[in-house]
Order: structure tokens, then C-alpha cells, then sequence
């Protein structure tokens, strides 16, 4: 069996190596950000390394933050071998890390996320423990949405659509 640190140092390393490239208690209504394509982009890639096989569901765009586009790098989850799940989000450039991320499934609680690290391009990565029950309301949800800190303290609110997590992830 593995150990916590190494389990946290596979996720961290998967992340990297297959991804392409705390204001109020609850997160205000936004309207779903405008993805590059017409349709939520929801992927699965599975890579084995030695015994384990992990996992990432996720999807990636662009969001409009008032006259420019910022690269909003990955929602998803992570999954060793099919048991241990992570929930992840990679916050844009240019956000307080000590803020950590606020993130909402549909009208359900509003919950934070701690960063957990930072890769140049990638932007901060927040990592949280998650539960089949909460990759459930991420099956049966709509939209996930999330806000960050920007540096000069003004939030920066993404949404998310659902639409297709599901196929993703039984895939």
C-alpha cells in the first residue's frame, strides 16, 4: 500500500504530466462562461505509472474577465486507482494564493480550497479529498462555480457546465 505522501506525489505528478499546456460565504450568480468551443469540453485520460492507474476527468477554457480572456487551466478530479479522489482547480495567473479558491455545485454549500502549489503556466492548483458523494452532485449537477482573489483584492468568478462530467468520468 502507499504511502499519504507518495499517493499526494503521484496526484501532483499525474496532474502535471497530463495536463495539456476568501471573500464571502457564498459564490454569486454569474452566467456560464463562453468556453473556445459550442459544446462543455469534459475529457478522461488515464495513465499507468508502475502498479497505479490514476485518472483525471476534467475540463478547460477560457473565461471573459471584463475586456480580456484569462486561461482558466482545469476543473476536474483525480483518481488513483479507482478509489482515492481528489478534487482540482487550477486557478489563473495573478491571484492571492493565500485567499484560497470558494467553490459551488449548483445552489448546494459553498466551500474553499487551499492551493496547494504552483506551476508556471498552469497557474495554482487547489487539491481537496472528495467523497462519492460529492462526485455524485458533480454527476447530477449543472454547473460548478468558483471565485478567486485577483491581486488587487477584486474577484474573479468562473463558471463551469457539468454537462458531460458524467460521460467523462464513466468512461
Amino acid at each position: 500500500m502507499l504511502s499519504f505522501s507518495k499517493n499526494i506525489f503521484l496526484f501532483l505528478f499525474l496532474l502535471i504530466l497530463i495536463n495539456p499546456v476568501i471573500a464571502d460565504n457564498h459564490i454569486a450568480e454569474v452566467p456560464a462562461q463562453k468556453p473556445l468551443e459550442n459544446t462543455p469540453n469534459w475529457a478522461k485520460i488515464c495513465e499507468t505509472i508502475d502498479e497505479n492507474k490514476i485518472c483525471q476527468i476534467s475540463f478547460g477554457q477560457l473565461m471573459n474577465n471584463g475586456d480580456q480572456q484569462i486561461w482558466f487551466s482545469r476543473v476536474g478530479v483525480v483518481e488513483l486507482n479507482e478509489g482515492d479522489k481528489k478534487l482540482f482547480i487550477h486557478a489563473p495567473l495573478g491571484v492571492k494564493i493565500q485567499s484560497g479558491v470558494l467553490y459551488q455545485i449548483d445552489d448546494n454549500q459553498t466551500n474553499s480550497m487551499q492551493y496547494h502549489a504552483c506551476f508556471n503556466v498552469q497557474g495554482c492548483q487547489a487539491l481537496l479529498e472528495v467523497n462519492d458523494t460529492m462526485i455524485q452532485q458533480l454527476k447530477d449537477g449543472k454547473f460548478i462555480k468558483m471565485r478567486f482573489i485577483s491581486l488587487n483584492g477584486q474577484s474573479i468568478d468562473a463558471t463551469v457546465p457539468l454537462a458531460g462530467f458524467t460521460k467523462a468520468y464513466n468512461k
